[in-house]
């Protein structure tokens, strides 16, 4: 294992502690959102801009560490720093719960999922910008070809992260512009830049897997990313419309949002007819658990994020259902269903690399996952249904909003429960990793200092194994060459 991979327990474990929270958070707003008169410690705004704010961030933590691990084993060699790489976890931790705190006090500055104060995010710039230079000093380096497609992917995803969060540290005097730039992240990360990020890193996994073939995984790696660079920034398009923009964006969105789907049909095509099921039963426990998720991931991607997307970016439906809890229930299942799953599957992945998952783990792995799914489609499926209800209401029957609020009711009750069973599932997978980091701290929080005097011994172990083969090649060309010399004087002798 790479010293640098070591660094990325601890990605994984705040990973887990912060989806935990966001867990406890969602559930507490739902419960406001059904019982408005319930008293509640934090207010609706604070504890709103709280849970967007963490569900972006919390799988961004998650895939930093899960690129620095994937990263170097894909460029066969170590990263480039390793104090780098712990400069950026405590960078990024320290501004997401300085972001996240600083709500609780009322610090926002209205930009819906863009709430923090424009000084905090920049400490987010720096994290992202950490990451890429990190990345591209250990590609300049890479002892693969450097056109190795999941290379590739993830320093294109990570580059432009970057670009797209940028401008919004700026301010901008007309709204729309505003808006408009805001989508860089809202959409365009999730569509575009974790999109890359992910199929590298996905496909890094999966070339592990008995019956894959790379060759086979990286052409449909590149097809794939410039299926996601075309799409993405184009089917950002319908957010457009809705923030001022000219009427042909809508088309322009809904015309090219039918398109996003394909990248991940094409590589769950590539996987289906390369692996068979039976290798399934053959892996580990730990990759078990984090192929069912990845699984999940891609469920969610085809169904929840990319079919639905396509219906509801139809501008003759979209026209409806804007605005409406449809809106909602693509965003679980596009976030969290999509990108949520595949953080916590690739985070549970690198955690139990040394880490021993034991049998009961391991079950209440299991079990948290099947609540984590029955939550999430018990909530999507109410706020569906609400939303369905929603546009009805107001378009064809003509009901007001509070009239609407009250006939609703019942399926905001069930979203509720949803959202306590998924925050059940959330708990549980926490607790285990919580519970194994705490009989494993020392693994879980390594210091520089000891990785260096490991990596000096490694070095030393090295040295001396070579000097006793050269030592043992020396003996070895003596005895031959005494060998000769005997038998040439039996040769001579005979």
């Amino acid at each position: 294992m790479l010293l640098s991979q070591k660094l990325c327990y601890k990605y994984a474990l705040i990973t887990f502690m912060f989806f935990g929270i966001q867990g406890i958070v969602s559930t507490g707003g739902a419960l406001d959102t059904v019982f408005p008169d319930f008293p509640n410690p934090v207010p609706f705004i604070a504890g709103r801009s709280f849970h967007l704010n963490i569900s972006i961030m919390w799988p961004l933590f998650g895939i930093t560490g899960i690129v620095y691990y994937f990263f170097g084993r894909e460029a066969g060699r170590e990263m480039y720093s390793l104090k780098l790489i712990e400069a950026n976890f405590w960078v990024f931790l320290v501004t997401i719960v300085t972001i996240l705190g600083s709500f609780m006090f009322g610090f926002n500055e209205g930009i819906e999922y863009l709430e923090a104060y424009r000084p905090l995010k920049l400490g987010v710039a720096v994290s992202i910008c950490i990451l890429f230079y990190n990345l591209i000093r250990t590609y300049f380096v890479a002892r693969v070809p450097k056109s190795r497609a999941t290379l590739v992917s993830i320093l294109a995803g990570s580059f432009t992260l970057i670009v797209f969060f940028l401008p919004n540290i700026l301010r901008y005097a007309h709204p729309v512009a505003e808006e408009f730039i805001k989508f860089w992240v809202v959409h365009l990360w999730e569509e575009m830049s974790l999109e890359l990020i992910g199929t590298g890193v996905l496909a890094a996994v999966v070339v592990t897997l008995p019956g894959i073939q790379r060759t086979t995984i990286e052409n449909i790696i590149y097809l794939d990313i410039t299926v996601m660079v075309l799409t993405g920034i184009l089917a950002t398009g319908h957010h457009y419309y809705w923030a001022g923009g000219p009427f042909y964006w809508i088309w322009v969105g809904g015309a090219f949002s039918t398109i996003q789907v394909v990248p991940t049909l094409l590589l769950l095509y590539s996987i289906i007819k390369t692996v068979k099921l039976q290798y399934f039963f053959q892996l580990e426990q730990r990759e078990k658990i984090a192929m069912a998720m990845i699984g999940c991931s891609m469920f969610y991607h085809i169904f929840g994020a990319g079919l639905m997307g396509f219906l509801m970016a139809i501008p003759a439906i979209n026209k409806y259902i804007h605005g409406t809890y449809i809106t909602s229930a693509h965003s679980h299942l596009a976030v969290f269903g999509v990108f949520g799953f595949l953080v916590l599957a690739l985070s549970y992945y690198i955690f139990f690399s040394e880490i021993v998952l034991d049998k009961s783990s391991y079950w209440l792995s299991w079990a948290g996952i099947f609540l984590l799914n029955g939550g999430l489609l018990i909530m999507s499926i109410a706020l569906l249904v609400a939303g369905g209800l929603q546009s009805h209401l107001w378009y064809v029957v003509g009901l007001t909003v509070g009239e609407t609020n009250q006939a609703i009711f019942p399926w905001l009750l069930l979203r509720l429960a949803g959202g306590l069973t998924y925050t059940t599932g959330s708990s549980i997978l926490t607790y285990i990793i919580i519970r194994k980091t705490w009989s494993n701290f020392s693994l879980c929080f390594p210091s520089l200092k000891q990785l260096e005097q490991q990596r000096k011994l490694e070095l030393q172990d090295l040295h001396a194994g070579f000097q006793q083969i050269s030592i043992a090649g020396n003996n070895l060309s003596r005895v031959l060459r005494r060998t000769k010399v005997l038998l040439d004087k039996y040769l001579k002798l005979k």
